[in-house]
């Protein structure tokens, strides 16, 4: 049976996505259900590699019909056919049940519509209507339909402006910072420096206690310069990508192919995790800095990228097929992982290595939705 839409409201619909698209999504669908007399629905949005959809919202869905449904193919049934021709697109519900929940799409669902989701010519997704009988759609109802579509793509394509106008504000507020953090720096090598001027002067004279004093002075100011600068390299400096994370790691993708020759799938399950800028800049330099330590020294020839959620955790998995490490070798030091921690402590996350001689190298960074 269809779940009653308050009971639909509990589903963890487009869970991984940000609460605001979450609300807005929920919010069409509420309304186009009541309006057209459909008994559940779902908003699915592209892939950044723009060969699945992911469900970002969904209203009246079983949970185990939800899970099977989480991602699809773009070519796949009435879906494709509706992103192929640009029109919406109708079917019987047993098209679907190979796929997903036979009971679900031959007793409880009879027909499922497919509705592009369009922005100035470009397909950004699809929504599906699911009806319990057989009956076709009015001229009057796909008119409504037709206006609901429009309204959605306008609505996703003004949430991605202003979710790229917020991250880019935060990365001039970031750049700020560091030149301010820059700007200190130069305190301190400056004040290294003139303690210098005075050991040379106590090596000169022999003056042991002012020898050992210049060098204690000397050491804490190297210490200070040097955490100034890895806080600014590792933190501020970090440069993102503005379309954010998923746009991020398909790039960082396409070249590491092109770059490394060795063959690398990516799995991405999350559609758009919605993190913070802090969190986007850890996770993609930790993602990036693992391909460089496989590219570099791993001699693998093929390697995986898998991106999912299970509740409120991420969990994003790199892993190679190479030459790996013996139980004798110092990980720590070998593939960078001192960097990475720091990265990942700074989130709330963790990271696990796992290698062995001969059977490459996994690593997996997990951390829990902000």
């Amino acid at each position: 049976m269809f779940v009653p839409e308050a009971e639909g409201d509990a589903i963890e619909s487009a869970a991984s996505f940000g609460g605001e698209l979450k609300a807005l999504l929920d919010g069409f669908l509420a309304t186009i259900l009541k309006t057209v007399g459909a008994d559940a629905g779902v908003i699915r949005l592209l892939s950044s590699n723009g060969r699945e959809l992911h469900i970002a919202g969904a209203v009246g869905l079983p949970p185990e019909v939800y899970e099977h449904e989480s991602q699809v193919e773009l070519g796949c049934g009435v879906c494709g056919k509706a992103a192929r021709e640009g029109t919406i697109s109708s079917a019987e519900a047993g098209t679907c049940a190979w796929r997903s929940n036979p009971q679900f799409f031959g007793d409880d669902c009879k027909r499922v519509i497919a509705v592009p989701l369009e922005f100035r010519g470009k397909l950004i997704g699809i929504f599906n209507l699911f009806f319990r009988s057989e009956q076709e759609i009015t001229g009057e109802a796909t008119a409504l339909i037709r206006s609901f579509a429009e309204m959605i793509g306008i609505s996703l394509d003004n949430f991605r402006l202003v979710r790229e106008n917020r991250r880019m504000n935060l990365m001039a507020e970031r750049q700020a910072i560091a030149n301010e953090i820059h700007d200190s720096l130069a305190q301190t090598l400056v004040y290294g420096r003139m303690r210098m001027s005075v050991l040379q002067e106590a090596i000169r004279k022999q003056d042991e206690l002012l020898i050992r004093k210049c060098m204690r002075d000397v050491n804490e100011a190297l210490d200070s310069g040097q955490k100034s600068v890895r806080e600014l390299i590792t933190h501020f400096r970090c440069q993102m990508d503005p379309l954010g994370l998923q746009h991020a790691l398909q790039v960082l993708v396409e070249e590491f192919g092109e770059r490394s020759g060795i063959a690398l799938e990516y799995s991405n399950r999350v559609a758009d995790p919605g993190l913070p800028l802090e969190h986007e800049l850890q996770v993609f330099h930790i993602v990036r800095e693992v391909l460089a330590n496989i590219a570099t020294h791993s001699g693998a020839s093929h390697a995986r990228i898998q991106v999912t959620r299970k509740g409120k955790r991420y969990i994003f998995i790199i892993e190679d097929n190479g030459a790996g490490m013996s139980q004798e070798t110092p990980l720590d030091g070998h593939y960078g992982l001192t960097i990475m921690r720091e990265r990942a402590q700074r989130i709330g996350a963790e990271i696990e290595v796992e290698s062995a001689a001969g059977c490459g190298t996994r690593v997996q960074l997990t951390f829990s939705a902000p």
